[in-house]
């Protein structure tokens, strides 16, 4: 039979990550799942040591899959996901880990509702990996502002991490796969698409079950793809928008979107003469409670040394 959930995990050259990540999917109070770990083009034999390493909490629940040459995120994702079988996928990045609760909760309540896909409440936490030692720097709720998976907020940009996401695997027959000729966001772009199909989205709030691990100032294999691709991660995202905003004017023609350009544009340049109208306001309050503060001044100085003529003359006059 096969298991309710196939955790998908990509990884390449990080053993210390993958071994806390691995560590964390182990640690799940939900026991029916299966792990599988691609190894896009990293070290083959430091990844067999590291599940060697955890045999035992796998209980035999792992397949490892290994390209000898990088194939991509999305293509490791896609390689991944049919490789396995299963009623429920999720997406665990190799550093990132979650509360030993999360699989329990998001699968009952996809068991419960006919939601396509449910997330949770996530909270970052920043670090800083010496050498095999990882130190926690701090931590902070992600997007506060989010209490529900909606159209409109991925509309800003991805507020649902993979992380952070159980699905259904009939997702990928109702809306395809993750799109291979994107080399960062592929996670965003399929979530859009998933938004505008025909199904229901949940979301879990409260105490945070996911935890997006990421470390600003590292490089190299150990950096987040979000902090030292950010560039690419931009490119990327514009590269969506505009895709579908051309797919919007050949349906739908120029009309409106030129409308609407110019009336941003206009309500821009009213606001900003707004501001600069304020701002000259602000400067001549702040020129008048100068002149105030040195008449103040003035006026202190002029009592301070009336009051010192008085003592002096009383003292002269012996009075």
């Amino acid at each position: 039979m096969a298991p309710s959930v196939a955790i998908i995990m990509r990884t390449r050259d990080r053993p210390v990550l993958l071994s806390r990540a691995i560590a964390s999917v182990c640690a799940q109070t939900f026991a029916d799942w299966h792990l599988v770990v691609v190894n896009d083009g990293g070290d083959a034999a430091a990844t067999g040591d590291v599940i060697d390493g955890h045999r035992a909490e796998l209980a035999g629940r792992v397949t490892v899959i290994g390209n000898s040459q990088p194939r991509g995120r999305a293509a490791a994702l896609n390689q991944g996901i049919k490789a396995s079988s299963s009623t429920y996928v999720a997406i665990h990045d190799d550093d990132d880990t979650w509360h030993p609760e999360f699989l329990a909760r998001t699968a009952a309540h996809l068991e419960a509702t006919a939601d396509a896909a449910v997330a949770v409440r996530t909270e970052i936490v920043w670090e800083r990996i010496d050498g095999s030692e990882v130190t926690e720097l701090g931590r902070e709720i992600f997007c506060t502002d989010v209490h529900g998976f909606t159209l409109s907020d991925l509309l800003l940009h991805n507020r649902t991490v993979p992380i952070s996401l159980l699905y259904r695997r009939t997702v990928h027959s109702k809306i395809g796969w993750y799109r291979e000729d994107l080399p960062v966001t592929e996670d965003w772009e399929l979530l859009l698409r998933l938004a505008l199909a025909e199904v229901t989205l949940g979301f879990i709030d409260g105490e945070p079950l996911a935890f997006w691990h990421q470390r600003r100032e590292a490089e190299g294999t150990l950096a987040n793809s979000i902090v030292a691709g950010h560039a690419e991660h931009r490119g990327t995202d514009q590269l969506v928008r505009d895709e579908a905003l051309r797919s919007y004017v050949r349906e739908h023609g120029l009309g409106e979107l030129l409308y609407l350009t110019r009336f941003l544009r206009q309500e821009n340049d009213r606001l900003r003469e707004t501001q600069l109208e304020m701002n000259q306001l602000l400067r001549q309050q702040g020129q008048r409670l100068d002149r105030l503060e040195r008449t103040i001044a003035n006026a202190t100085l002029v009592s301070l040394a009336r009051r010192g003529y008085r003592r002096l003359k009383r003292r002269l006059s012996g009075t």
